[in-house]
């Protein structure tokens, strides 16, 4: 899933774009550090004092994402991954089908998940609005909804949500929530809002869909925006989401439920929403600053940096062809990195996603059996063998597989935090007569928690649970998926699949309707 946000104008869309197109965007040698504090990991071109300062605040807004959310520190830690880079233009180089407006994205993919923003003036700065800041706020903001995601959402809700968080600003022990955007007011202000009703329809399109010129796309982010701040205004307004998110979840009438529950008409939402607008306010929160101390910077050497971008993108589900160009650009430098364990993974992962499974094998297999201990390398080491089995006769197949499931064991032993390792693990005893058992549920459940807005978990989390007759779970994990509004085909097919699990269909006929995702 693609979490992409835009400014100053909606993106156009993300284009098919052919293998020249991907070429002729060059990989430029920049040296990059890596700023780590306890819940995030910054790689970044940007000056060291910013990064600093960015890790602080986005140490300090999780503490307010975790106050009004009432969640805590008990959980398993892993820590959120940003790349940061000096102006938007480098965002082509993660996509280079991106419009020039787009500011920022993060991913959720089964290979891993990660953001990518861009700097806005020194990052200390509040009068000039620091939109890289707001950026990565709004990104992280989707990543804490999915954490957090029991319910239905409808598009509006993610991204006014998300627009919501992302002007906090912290500043010396306290944060303020609230304050408004100077791109949604200017949007706003220029008096072009659409209605209500369209905005609260699920089927609203996004970048991309024809159907809507740039300019609704951009009111309705606005419009979102507004909407959520004055929801989450009020207590009781705030308590009313939840009745109206439970009735829409169930298929209610998007208007009609909203009406219902809040007690506002549609039709009358412009006017109240104009009339709030004038006297918006917002809420100062003290929270503490993150200590400088707790912050380890490491500057990356420049061989490191010539494929840091590259290796970070192959956990991003690129396209094929960008994917290629990718492993073509790796596969040229290897001469230069025979003795780089880190590249050699890098190369692996390319070979196993874009090439074939047996070139993987022969960058992999020497490592593995050098570093035994590696996490990486049982992991790649598994994920080889699984694909090999994929087109291997019967006996090679079930010897393949069962090679597989001893890696990814190791490599659990390793790390037991890692998502991809669990999914794969769990999957890989799919033909046993005797699947799901107990582990391989709790592996595909562990998938799932560690990485809850990765399609691909939750879905082969919903498809164990329907085996073992868990039917209520499966309607939990996949009803998040039901609000994403960057592509609306595969909600339809998540709502599809949550009505034939109600309506008591078969976990193959549940599988059916999510065949595409």
């Amino acid at each position: 899933m693609i979490f992409a946000t835009f400014l100053r104008k909606a993106a156009s869309g993300l284009l098919s774009l052919g293998l020249a197109c991907l070429l002729a965007v060059p990989v430029r040698a920049e040296t990059w550090i890596r700023a780590e504090s306890d819940n995030f990991s910054i790689y970044s071109t940007a000056p060291e004092k910013t990064t600093r300062e960015y890790i602080k605040k986005l140490e300090v807004f999780r503490n307010l994402t975790n106050l009004l959310l009432g969640s805590s520190d008990s959980g398993p830690k892993v820590r959120f991954e940003v790349y940061l880079m000096q102006n938007s233009d480098d965002l082509q180089r993660v996509r280079p089908s991106f419009s020039k407006r787009v500011a920022g994205v993060y991913f959720n993919c089964g290979e891993g998940s990660s953001a990518y923003g861009t700097v806005s003036n020194d990052g200390d700065s509040v009068a000039e609005e620091d939109e890289g800041l707001i950026v990565l706020f709004h990104e992280y903001s989707h990543y804490i909804m999915f954490q957090h995601a029991k319910s239905y959402y409808p598009a509006w809700y993610v991204e006014g949500f998300a627009d919501y968080l992302a002007t906090a600003y912290p500043a010396n022990g306290k944060i303020t929530l609230g304050e408004p955007s100077k791109m949604r007011g200017s949007t706003l202000s220029a008096d072009r809002w659409i209605g209500f009703d369209k905005v609260l329809k699920p089927s609203f399109g996004f970048a991309g869909d024809k159907s809507n010129d740039a300019w609704e796309v951009e009111s309705f982010y606005a419009q979102s925006w507004l909407l959520a701040h004055y929801m989450l205004s009020d207590p009781k307004r705030a308590r009313d989401l939840n009745t109206y998110f439970a009735e829409v979840g169930k298929g209610a009438d998007p208007v009609a439920s909203f009406e219902a529950a809040t007690g506002l008409k549609v039709n009358q939402l412009e006017s109240t929403l104009q009339r709030y607008r004038q006297q918006l306010s917002f809420l100062t929160v003290p929270v503490p600053s993150y200590p400088d101390s707790r912050i380890k910077v490491t500057k990356l050497n420049s061989a490191t940096s010539s494929y840091l971008l590259d290796r970070s993108l192959l956990t991003t589900c690129m396209q094929p062809d960008q994917g290629r160009v990718v492993l073509s650009r790796l596969e040229k430098a290897k001469g230069g990195f025979v003795d780089d364990i880190d590249y050699q993974f890098a190369l692996t992962r390319a070979h196993l996603l874009y090439g074939n499974a047996q070139d993987a094998e022969a960058i992999v297999g020497p490592v593995v059996l050098k570093h035994p201990e590696s996490f990486e390398a049982n992991y790649l080491m598994g994920r080889v063998y699984q694909k090999m089995a994929q087109t291997a006769n019967e006996q090679e197949r079930n010897d393949l597989i069962e090679a597989s499931q001893g890696f990814f064991i190791a490599a659990y032993e390793n790390n037991r935090l890692s998502a991809p390792n669990l999914y794969y693990l769990a999957r890989s005893y799919e033909n046993r007569p005797d699947f799901p058992d107990a582990n391989v549920l709790n592996a595909a459940t562990g998938a799932h928690v560690l990485a809850p807005a990765v399609k691909e978990y939750a879905i082969f989390a919903a498809q164990v649970n329907l085996a073992k007759g868990n039917r209520s779970e499966a309607i939990t994990l996949l009803t998040p998926f039901v609000g994403n509004p960057h592509d609306r085909k595969s909600a339809e097919r998540f709502q599809k699949a949550i009505d034939a699990i109600k309506d008591g269909k078969s976990a193959k006929d549940v599988m059916q309707a999510l065949k595409e995702d």
